[in-house]
């Protein structure tokens, strides 16, 4: 070690959109501050670093949703763009602009990022109560002119923006280590240059989510023989829903992303289940606690997926003979295409959704890609068999694992006992038993509210859904521990833009840490906790277990803690315009004046310039 602890005002782990919008909420509303940002990689932006950015990675948040509210998107040449959505490279470059023209106290965001910086430890000391970062150097680079290969640095607090997707998650598969091909992670991709090479022609992608269509999509159009291959134990392949909009929407995200929708996503972030009357109250207790209510939520969702399930065609792809049978998931006629169709609605979330940015995606599967829907029995060396009764060999040169990622191994710099304190997923067998029947105890009562309030979610429709090992999270509006309010975590819960929901975790954090949002009591804190993760687990079934999937459910989930914060300048909330405000999509420029709203509030007195950009 050798060196004197380094202390600073704030530490931020991860540089991607969560920990960028972190620093930059802080250092607007204190420029002076000394923060640091830690990021393990040798690039900045996550999983839209330069490092992870392939040619057929697209953006799944459209034109005007996929920046910040601060800075415009550079124009996206109109050949390069479908309905909106548009290769990632963009959101590259957009980042890079982003930390370098950003200046306060005459230094750019950039210069307080420190990249291939691993933090391995993180613990609070129990006497001082300030966090201590122990710091691995990933190569040499050189800190107060001096090289070190690991140090330690002390804050009072930390935002961890590790998010979700840092940590690959490679299933266990029998043999894998025997495979003499190349094989790896969806994370790696582009690092790979397995396209361009003719000796690699066999491609298998292993995995159902929209990374595994984007994966085999790109394969195929690379002119590889590509087989896709969907667990049958598993939650089945994610719904793609249609890119373009209909009536005023240019796009599904600006017709998805309105208030209006927000009331029919069965979300229990729409505030309705507050006391009094509202206008959401009013539609929730109509749609889910009667008979007519019901029949028009029902219609509506069948439309949506009908809508999806018809561009797609997966019952005309497939010959005579197969179409006779929709049922039957043997990949023989039309390469398996119907092994594509998910196993329920998309209302359910069964496994994940996407959006269909292509145009010729459904017919380039269908004419080029094989699909199964089985398990692997094992892997040789140029091979993958399948676990059906024929013990299928797949001729393999290449394997890519687009199976998602490990939500344990992406805090790894905090111990397990640190991790079950603070609310973070660790293994059920390492609760204690006062705290698993704690929580036994407010989930169950919980679930009754939940259906009470939603009785929809009382009757899913038949599903397979892999049972977790892990608590879920049990964080106050999926952000804060309640038992400590000097760390926080941002970018923990999954949901469609995480563009406009990083810009509001960083100021909701902001106030945590200023003490100008009123909080709950703890108790209070932990029952909003446990309605949260017996509504994911209902709403979402195969996703909702950990508690944090809340994927249709962006718009509410901001608004709720934009409310709490008692800010309203990103709503109309005047005459005509506010009702137009149920049916206007939500933009990213509709943030603009948040911050400025937020110091005028709670800062009467203080510097809080920043230069200009």
């Amino acid at each position: 070690m050798g060196m004197d602890p380094e202390n600073v005002d704030l530490i931020i782990i991860g540089a991607g959109l969560y920990g960028i919008q972190a620093s930059r909420t802080y250092l607007e509303v204190h420029p002076h501050s000394s923060i640091v940002i830690f990021e393990g990689s040798s690039s900045i932006g996550g999983v839209w670093s330069k490092d992870r950015v392939y040619d057929a990675f697209w953006t799944q948040t459209p034109i005007g949703m996929a920046e910040f509210s601060d800075k415009r998107l550079p124009s996206v040449p109109e050949s390069e763009s479908y309905y909106g959505f548009f290769p990632a490279r963009y959101v590259t470059q957009y980042l890079k602009s982003y930390v370098e023209s950003h200046v306060y106290a005459g230094s750019p965001l950039a210069s307080r990022v420190r990249l291939n910086s691993c933090v391995t430890s993180l613990r609070k000391d129990a006497e001082t109560e300030l966090w201590r970062a122990c710091v691995s150097v990933q190569s040499q680079l050189k800190f107060d002119g001096a090289p070190e290969r690991s140090y330690t640095v002390i804050a009072p607090k930390v935002i961890d923006a590790t998010g979700l997707t840092s940590s690959p998650h490679v299933p266990r598969i029998p043999s894998l280590d025997a495979f003499t091909g190349e094989s790896m992670h969806q994370k790696d991709v582009a690092q790979s240059d397995f396209l361009t090479k003719d000796t690699q022609r066999n491609v298998v992608v292993i995995g159902g989510a929209k990374s595994a269509a984007d994966m085999a999509y790109a394969a195929a159009k690379a002119g590889k023989c590509v087989t896709w291959l969907i667990r049958k134990s598993g939650s089945g392949p994610a719904s793609l829903a249609l890119a373009q909009g209909s009536g005023p929407y240019k796009n599904s995200n600006e017709s998805f992303y309105t208030r209006l929708t927000a009331l029919f996503l069965a979300s229990i972030f729409t505030g309705a289940g507050s006391p009094g009357w509202s206008f959401a109250g009013y539609v929730e207790r109509t749609l889910y606690r009667t008979s007519i209510g019901m029949v028009v939520f029902s219609w509506i969702w069948k439309r949506i997926t009908a809508r999806a399930w018809k561009e797609a065609d997966y019952e005309s792809r497939q010959p005579s003979q197969q179409r006779e049978n929709h049922k039957d998931k043997s990949p023989g006629g039309g390469k398996g295409f119907c092994n594509l169709q998910p196993d329920t609605d998309i209302f359910w979330q069964n496994d994940s959704s996407g959006i269909n940015q292509r145009p010729d995606f459904f017919s380039t599967i269908a004419d080029k890609v094989t699909v199964y829907r089985e398990d692997i029995e094992r892997i040789s060396d140029r091979a993958v068999i399948l676990a059906d009764t024929e013990r299928t060999p797949i001729p393999t040169d290449v394997i890519i694992f687009a199976t998602g990622w490990d939500t344990k191994t992406s805090y790894t710099h905090l111990d397990d006992a640190t991790a079950c304190s603070l609310g973070l997923p660790v293994p059920k067998s390492l609760q204690s038993a006062q705290y698993s029947s704690k929580w036994s105890d407010l989930d169950s009562t919980a679930e009754v509210r939940v259906l009470r309030r939603f009785p929809v979610l009382a009757h899913p429709p038949p599903h397979h859904s892999t049972p977790t090992s892990l608590t879920p999270f049990r964080l106050y509006r999926g952000m804060l521990p309640p038992s400590d309010h000097s760390i926080i975590f941002i970018g923990k819960v999954m949901l469609g833009n995480h563009f406009r929901t990083a810009e509001v975790q960083a100021l909701w954090a902001l106030a945590v840490f200023e003490g100008t949002l009123g909080l709950p009591s703890e108790e209070a804190m932990d029952r909003d906790i446990a309605d949260t993760v017996a509504w994911c687990r209902k709403r979402y079934l195969g996703k909702g277990q950990l508690g944090n999937w809340f994927w249709f459910d962006m718009v509410p989930y901001t608004d709720t803690l934009l409310e709490q914060l008692g800010l309203g300048s990103h709503r109309e909330q005047k005459g005509w315009r506010a009702l137009g405000d149920w049916w206007r999509p939500c933009f990213a420029r509709d943030l603009r004046g948040l911050i400025q709203e937020y110091t005028g509030k709670y800062h009467q007195s203080g510097d809080t310039s920043v230069t200009p950009t």
